[in-house]
């Protein structure tokens, strides 16, 4: 995907997106541009032409983001097992890259997770996370984990189930405590092209929905306990922000120290000297 359409999804643009996309399509078929504007279309909900788009790439060049668009594509149609097989396809192209996999274990799980399969998405997730425990992957798994009980409770209050709701941002919250400190990184952009994923903030996200929640819910003792949690807690990541960006003792200047090489201290005195004598 070029970087113009590349921002243009990040930015939710999907109308200039899929414009640009076309523009390189009539310029000359070509395997990725299909594979593109399928995700495009899949943003725009449009399953049906992203299905159509995807397959046409695949029919041009088999590819990986073919497949995965193919995937996503059909999860949205609600075909769980034709897009779990086109998934397992796509497997073939990250080229036993561990970091590839891993990107599409999670593409997988946040499809399926769309396509109403949201025990088996944060099993999947959860799964991941422990059997691959470097800092990596386990700061991804977390992080769509986070997204996606977010995702839950937010469906929980469409249905006027704030109690429901209520238990599905306090598992956020204790899932994404870590995330106080760990901003988002740029490499999770994969989602946001894909998907649309809002990965910032998710922590306080979390809080702030479970208060609500709560609240809602009429439980007012427990709205300011969660409140007071939340507060806490900010408090404590400003604190350990100060801490990490605080100068070393060694560092601080010492506003009485002379360090003028030019100028010796008995320089100085020599040139009062000179001064009391003219006086």
């Amino acid at each position: 995907m070029n970087t113009t359409v590349r921002t243009a999804c990040i930015n939710g643009d999907l109308s200039t997106a899929e414009e640009l996309l076309m523009q390189e399509i009539a310029n000359g078929e070509n395997y990725r541009s299909y594979a593109d504007r399928s995700i495009v279309m899949a943003r725009k909900l449009d399953w049906d032409h992203a299905l159509d788009d995807a397959t046409k790439s695949i029919s041009i060049q088999p590819s990986f983001i073919g497949y995965v668009s193919k995937g996503i594509s059909l999860c949205g149609k609600k075909q769980v097992r034709d897009a779990k097989r086109a998934f397992d396809l796509a497997s073939i192209f990250t080229d036993g890259d561990p970091k590839t996999y891993h990107l599409l274990f999670l593409i997988k799980s946040i499809a399926l997770f769309r396509a109403n399969q949201h025990a088996e998405a944060i099993r999947r997730v959860r799964e991941l996370a422990a059997a691959c425990p470097d800092a990596d992957t386990t700061l991804a798994s977390r992080t769509i984990e986070v997204y996606l009980l977010i995702q839950l409770g937010n469906n929980a209050m469409d249905r006027a189930c704030p109690t429901e709701a209520t238990g599905h941002f306090t598992a956020a919250v204790n899932a994404g405590t870590f995330l106080t400190k760990s901003p988002v990184d740029s490499k999770y952009e994969e989602f946001v092209v894909l998907f649309g994923c809002d990965l910032n903030s998710l922590w306080q996200t979390a809080n702030q929905k479970r208060c609500h929640a709560l609240l809602k819910a009429g439980r007012l003792a427990e709205v300011f306990e969660a409140f007071r949690y939340m507060a806490d807690m900010s408090f404590m990541q400003e604190l350990s922000t100060f801490r990490d960006h605080a100068p070393n003792a060694d560092a601080t200047p010492d506003m009485c120290k002379y360090d003028d090489e030019n100028d010796s201290i008995s320089d100085i005195d020599s040139y009062i000297d000179h001064v009391d004598e003219l006086a």
